[in-house]
């Protein structure tokens, strides 16, 4: 009689049910623990700077770029003028302090206009937001 071989035995079916398991849960670990941040609707350079503050508004963000016009969302205005057409707009909400964001070769002279500007319409504090030194 003729003796034939026995097949090898094939390696059991692996699932990969596991694997996807795993990559879910990583993916949900990183958005959880990653820091989402909303971008600014301008792109300005901030400057550099010494102090760490991070009681900085978020009410209100006025955007100052290097050729010192001023962004409110989709408004563009003179900086000498910025504070008093937001007059109404900082009533109606009832926003009283202010961050701005300014490009770091905007004229200084532009933002003194602006930062006055806010303290005469009636704006309690107006924060300067620059990026920190290492």
């Amino acid at each position: 009689m003729i003796e034939f071989e026995e097949p090898p035995q094939r390696r059991p079916y692996e699932s990969v049910v596991p694997l996807i398991n795993v990559v879910f849960l990583l993916l949900i670990f990183f958005l959880l623990a990653g820091t989402l941040q909303p971008t600014d609707d301008v792109d300005v350079d901030l400057p550099v700077g010494q102090v760490d503050d991070k009681r900085a508004s978020e009410d209100l963000v006025l955007y100052v770029e290097a050729d010192g016009f001023v962004y409110l969302g989709d408004r563009v205005m003179g900086a000498d003028l910025a504070a008093y057409a937001l007059r109404d707009f900082l009533d109606e909400q009832g926003i009283y302090d202010v961050s701005i964001k300014a490009d770091e070769k905007a004229p200084a002279h532009e933002l003194i206009k602006l930062m006055e500007g806010l303290r005469n319409v009636g704006v309690r504090e107006v924060n300067l937001v620059t990026e920190q030194s290492e």
